[in-house]
């Protein structure tokens, strides 16, 4: 991303927040007259080559210059991608998921003129609001728009987030409007939820402004968003995220320091680097979908604990759940090894995680799956991670293999310990929360979990 957007980003996510700050409270702060704008969602569509149109979804408008919406609503390619109001259109310049990939916010340049329609003004979904008064608003091609009623609502903790669930009085899609009854924004549905009829997840615009700081936290606080090196070349394809440097002039180094690549997770609050003086230039790792990653060339005489002046953005947009060869996860969970376990000993998943068993070697993630091959399938990535109450994520990376003899029940397991998920948390201690864990087969979401230490 260029520089001159980024600035764009960051006026935008300056000035909500700012409104934010002043007012005190979330519904005064977005209380601002809209010009005689009546309030509603703005569509995006993709650009073919050809000149053709595909109409992807009709989303939120949280700020002018910023849409929120469901990722899994989006393509995984976004360049051709534009917002248009039904009289003009705006190229979209940056999408930039949150830390849980739960919400995409998604920029564009307003700097010439506003859409014709507002942002709606946003208010809390407290006890005052009666559920039965709000509706879910969503969109067509056409430009029609559908309101639902809400019928009740509750809530519930999600990817340690808390969400809104309601059930709805007819089936209603992600990227929805959830409005009160002064047509006041109060969420955005972002998944269907797996029990019962017509019932939906959204998050509330509390969960979205926090999204919308985590941005602005991000875009303000990187060193430069200047260029990346020349002869710095990044590509991705779903999480497989390849860098080429063997292009590249490298920068200068003193005595007794090294070159070292940079492949750095903005949410993280440590780095990733490799040496970068190799004779092969080119680096390949498999990423947590739905982050934000910075790469680049740093001269240091220790460890790395900085970014580089000059580095390459890369966004891995939330992954889409999987379904290939009618893939059905049977249970996904934390197991224990017995102490004296032998050979070929399978470890028993747990009702309660505790420390005192992550830290005893005996941890193991544990995964009962099923599928459908008539022949066995090699060479697809595996990638399993673990992410702390803070935020920060663990990885391990394998490959997957699906085999006809494994397919009613293929049951693997990792020791958290071994495959070094832990290692970190181990040194510096286990903070208190939820903890969540995921694996991805290919780039795509097989199953998650989440347990808590108290």
């Amino acid at each position: 991303m260029k520089s001159e957007v980024i600035k764009r980003l960051c006026a935008l996510l300056a000035g909500m927040l700012l409104m934010i700050c002043c007012a005190g409270t979330l519904g005064e702060a977005t209380e601002t007259e809209a010009d005689g704008r009546e309030a509603d969602l703005l569509d995006i569509w993709q650009q073919g080559e050809d000149g053709d149109r595909t109409w992807i979804t009709a989303a939120v408008q949280a700020m002018d210059g910023m849409l929120v919406t469901s990722p899994e609503l989006l393509p995984e390619k976004t360049e051709s991608l534009t917002v248009s109001d039904g009289q003009k259109e705006w190229k979209i310049e940056a999408v930039i998921p949150d830390s849980t990939g739960a919400i995409a916010m998604v920029f564009y340049d307003i700097s010439r003129n506003l859409p014709v329609r507002a942002p709606w003004a946003m208010m809390p979904f407290g006890d005052s609001v009666q559920a039965s008064t709000c509706i879910a608003r969503y969109g067509n091609e056409n430009g029609g728009r559908t309101d639902r009623k809400v019928l009740s609502a509750a809530t519930l903790r999600w990817r340690n987030s808390r969400v809104l669930l309601l059930t709805m009085e007819e089936e209603t899609p992600a990227g929805a409007a959830v409005l009160n009854a002064r047509g006041e924004l109060t969420g955005v549905v972002i998944a269907e939820y797996a029990e019962g009829l017509n019932r939906v997840m959204a998050m509330p615009v509390e969960e979205i402004v926090r999204c919308m700081t985590e941005a602005g936290t991000l875009l303000t606080n990187l060193v430069s968003w200047g260029d990346p090196p020349e002869g710095f070349k990044v590509t991705t394809d779903k999480n497989l995220i390849t860098i080429d440097w063997s292009g590249m002039d490298l920068p200068e180094k003193k005595e007794g320091e090294n070159l070292y690549l940079i492949l750095a997770d903005t949410a993280n609050d440590y780095l990733n680097f490799y040496p970068a003086e190799t004779e092969t230039r080119v680096f390949s790792a498999i990423l947590p979908p739905g982050r934000v990653y910075i790469s680049g060339i740093l001269a240091s005489a220790e460890s790395p604990s900085e970014l580089p002046e000059r580095y390459e953005v890369t966004v891995i947009p939330p992954a889409q759940r999987l379904t290939e060869y009618h893939f059905r996860p049977i249970r996904t969970a934390v197991a224990e090894m017995p102490a004296d376990a032998k050979d070929g000993d399978v470890p028993t998943p747990v009702t309660e995680v505790t420390e005192e068993l992550l830290r005893s070697g005996r941890a193991y993630f544990y995964s009962a799956s099923a599928y459908e091959v008539e022949d066995k399938t090699d060479g697809e990535t595996l990638l399993v991670t673990l992410t702390d109450p803070e935020g920060n994520v663990y990885r391990y990376e394998s490959s997957w293999l699906y085999a006809p003899e494994y397919m009613q029940e293929d049951v693997w397991f990792i020791p958290l310990t071994d495959s070094g998920l832990i290692w970190s948390l181990d040194q510096s201690g286990y903070p208190k929360g939820e903890y969540q864990m995921a694996y991805y087969v290919d780039g795509e979401l097989a199953d998650e979990i989440s347990f808590e230490l108290k």
